[in-house]
């Protein structure tokens, strides 16, 4: 893995659970607690969602190996249909986690690395031993999950992890790592992959570096926002970032309408169909004034006979008033 310092305000994942949609978790960057956020934060998140589908899209050079499998582990026992988006590249413990899909879809540009585990440690000859052990225990764990969804026997795969092994899409669905190729998805590979023995020289997945920049812009404002899900449509609506941040601002807005009219759940929806903040008030204002009923303020028949007294006799005040001395 890249040893180079991160920032640790960096959120490599997002979570997101709406009523009544699959959830939906991305992991775009260095995977683990040294990026920012905490697996453990996020395996507990992923234990209270009681979503039927959870999709998870990867794009990421790895990062943690515990981290890693403690996710994979809590994805594989979800009670939800996990369905694996590849978007752009699942290397080393990313592979992993992208096995937890009951469904696994691979972008056809995309990139699936395999490779064995690695560690630093420190010490003396019995504490180079111990980590020696705990690898090639790891070795054998990562080479399982793998050959159970792959079907091939762990000598061939552990092959594979020696030799550190890059798989396009197609090659992925020919060893049956992957069941589905998707369509290329515009995403910037912009990780460093120097510290891997065998990185591809130019990945499938790089377009042009502006292009790259600006997907990698887009995905950074859509994941602050909160709208992550919303990246891809961007870009294939080929919207500058100023266009986008007009949209998003306008998202809020509208969710800011919606429980204002407590119609929260309607905010969804109004914003996935590309509504603008006026349309949405226009449409709230008249499902409200809908919904309302009118107020009869007719009396009836015996209100109508009754003669209403007033609380204060003013007259008997003015007539007592007038009768006391000046």
């Amino acid at each position: 893995m890249n040893t180079k310092p991160l920032d640790k305000n960096r959120a490599w994942y997002t979570l997101k659970n709406q009523s009544g949609q699959p959830a939906e978790l991305l992991i775009y960057d260095v995977i683990g607690d040294w990026a920012g956020l905490s697996a453990r934060q996020l395996v507990n998140s992923l234990k209270e969602i009681d979503a039927s589908e959870i999709n998870v899209r990867i794009n990421s050079p790895g990062g943690s190996v515990f981290d890693g499998i403690a996710i994979y582990n809590s994805l594989r026992h979800h009670q939800a249909h996990i369905h694996v988006q590849i978007e752009g590249l699942a290397a080393s413990i990313a592979s992993v986690i992208a096995m937890a899909g009951d469904t696994i879809h691979m972008a056809e540009n995309a990139l699936l690395m395999i490779h064995n585990p690695f560690s630093w440690v420190g010490g003396d000859a019995e504490e180079l031993r111990k980590m020696a052990d705990m690898l090639d225990k790891t070795t054998d764990v990562i080479a399982m999950t793998y050959s159970n969804q792959c079907q091939q026997e762990q000598g061939i795969i552990k092959q594979w992890m020696d030799d550190e092994t890059w798989f396009t899409a197609e090659e992925a669905e020919a060893q049956g790592l992957i069941d589905v190729i998707d369509k290329p998805v515009k995403m910037a590979a912009s990780f460093d992959l120097s510290s891997f023995m065998r990185p591809p020289e130019q990945t499938a997945n790089e377009p042009e570096e502006d292009v790259g920049t600006h997907a990698l812009s887009v995905m950074t404002l859509c994941n602050q926002a909160g709208y992550p899900e919303m990246a891809e449509q961007f870009m294939r609506q080929q919207l500058g970032i100023e266009d986008i941040q007009a949209r998003l601002a306008e998202c809020e807005a509208i969710k800011s309408l919606c429980t204002a009219a407590h119609c929260q759940d309607r905010a969804a929806d109004y914003i996935q169909s590309g509504k603008s903040k006026e349309q949405v008030r226009t449409e709230l204002f008249d499902l409200l004034t809908q919904e309302d009923h009118g107020i009869d303020n007719s009396l009836t028949p015996n209100q109508q006979e009754q003669t209403i007294k007033p609380l204060v006799d003013t007259q008997a005040v003015y007539h007592k008033r007038n009768q006391q001395p000046a």
